[in-house]
């Protein structure tokens, strides 16, 4: 049992989907008691919190335990105190969180404000490459101006409208971008002003005069089982091309000389799928060590020649197909016809057959229990699983494939970082677990303890399983695969 209890964690174990779950608003909830807001308290921020007046102060933190209690019994009667996800696994990772935000990150200032002027220049190359095929100039930030630019004086097809003019949203310019270069150059203008103002620029104005920089991370805003990052969100540090990639080099060492680690789970929803379906064809390509991106390619077009496009879609559907895509969908995806993406999938439950046996019961376990789990015995509701509108139905079954895969992987990053704590505390090490970004632990490590932190954190990622209900000893087992690598950057250990 932990050693203390949180009623926020409490109420996400129960109720996951709720989105910004609050004090204020579980009290109006459950109890319905409105209570003295922050914003009345500060003037909405203007008034520091330790210069309001005392009684208003007392009154306002009063409330905070008064309904912190009241929740707290109700979730006792309910016997959710009890919940052993809750107690071995969320209320236990607070403490690591803590350490985590605690330790910060170390950026490299320099490197970030070479980084700064090499994308402003890129900036400045597409803003004029862009005026240039337009014959005028005028807001590229503005969608307004956008869609006037495109579809009124360049003609372009539309195909997509909102309230108020035609679309020009990411997904609308990339479907553009196929037949007209000028799309594809404000889609990557936008792309590189985003890395701009929100990583570079404020990265260089967050850090502290040791060029560090602090993270909150959130055990219960995602819905998906996973935490996130805010302030600044370095679970989002973008690595699509190689601008934005060079971010990652700026987030270094905060000993002179030495190392950041990376330690990434490859493929683990694929492999997921594999351990929970029990497929022959998956299993055996996993154990064999085989590309499965290939193997799935080679089903699909039935060669065993396949080129580097034919991988890119396997591997679209090999991920995709866990969330339940459909072919519209997955056409949309990878700029394919509808026609083909329909083939591809179902090249792939032929090829897999275990795949669609086991996502067909796991929706027909979700209808009559009206819940699904992972393999540590989460469990998740399902609302509208037996819904009598089709569109409502369909969505749940999709959330009801994907959940036991996709909170069975976050669980098992959570676990693994209990895990790698206990061992560092164990051990006495100076080693920091510093960033958390989706399958992938980041350490700053310490001289002379690479080998150790290495050794020990692959052990450790890789066994994770061994606390699910599944024998890990069994011949046909799937292992988890772990890729570690330490250098100078996140970039370089990437």
């Amino acid at each position: 049992m932990a050693k203390f209890y949180d009623t926020l964690l409490g109420e996400y174990i129960k109720a996951p989907w709720v989105r910004w779950l609050s004090l204020d608003k579980l009290a109006l909830r459950d109890f319905e008691y409105e209570m003295i807001s922050y914003d009345s308290v500060t003037d909405k921020a203007k008034i520091n919190f330790k210069d309001v007046d005392l009684s208003v102060a007392s009154n306002y933190s009063w409330e905070d335990v008064y309904i912190t209690a009241k929740l707290y019994k109700a979730q006792k009667k309910e016997h959710l105190t009890e919940n052993s996800i809750l107690n071995d696994i969320e209320i236990p990772l607070t403490e690591v969180l803590k350490d985590m935000e605690i330790s910060w990150v170390k950026i490299d200032r320099d490197r970030l404000k070479w980084i700064w002027i090499l994308l402003k220049n890129e900036i400045d190359f597409l803003r004029k490459k862009i005026y240039e095929q337009v014959w005028t100039e005028f807001n590229i930030n503005s969608p307004k101006q956008v869609w006037e630019i495109l579809f009124d004086k360049l003609a372009l097809p539309k195909w997509k409208k909102t309230k108020t003019w035609w679309s020009v949203s990411a997904e609308v310019l990339w479907d553009l971008a196929h037949d007209y270069p000028v799309a594809q150059d404000i889609v990557d203008y936008r792309h590189y002003t985003k890395i701009l103002s929100t990583y570079i620029e404020w990265l260089l104005d967050i850090a502290d005069e040791d060029d560090l920089v602090h993270t909150s991370y959130n055990q219960t805003v995602a819905s998906t089982g996973r935490l996130s990052s805010t302030e600044p969100n370095l679970q989002n540090i973008p690595s699509s091309d190689w601008i934005a990639w060079e971010v990652r080099d700026a987030f270094v060492s905060r000993w002179e000389k030495w190392s950041i680690m990376a330690s990434d789970y490859s493929q683990v929803e694929v492999r997921l799928l594999a351990i929970m379906s029990w497929d022959e064809n998956l299993i055996w390509a996993f154990n064999s060590w085989v590309d499965i991106h290939h193997k799935t390619a080679e089903f699909i077009f039935g060669t065993e020649t396949i080129s580097s496009s034919q991988r890119k879609i396997a591997k679209a559907v090999n991920f995709w197909v866990i969330y339940g895509i459909s072919a519209f969908w997955l056409s949309k995806m990878i700029a394919i016809s509808q026609k083909d993406a329909k083939i591809y999938i179902d090249k792939f439950y032929e090829s897999y057959p275990k795949v669609r046996e086991f996502l067909d019961n796991t929706i027909k376990f979700c209808e009559e229990k009206w819940y699904v789990e992972t393999l540590f015995w989460r469990k998740r509701y399902i609302n509208g699983i037996n819904d009598a509108n089709r569109i409502i139905k369909q969505s749940a079954e999709r959330e009801a494939i994907n959940m036991p895969i996709q909170w069975t992987s976050a669980d098992i990053i959570k676990i693994a970082m209990l895990e790698v704590h206990d061992f560092i505390l164990k051990k006495k090490l100076k080693s920091k677990m510093i960033m958390q970004v989706h399958d992938e632990l980041v350490f700053d490590v310490y001289p002379w303890e690479e080998n150790t932190l290495r050794t020990w954190v692959f052990d450790i990622m890789q066994w994770v399983l061994k606390k699910s209900k599944h024998d890990i000893n069994n011949k046909d087992k799937v292992e988890l695969k772990v890729d570690i690598e330490i250098w100078k950057s996140w970039k370089d250990a990437k």
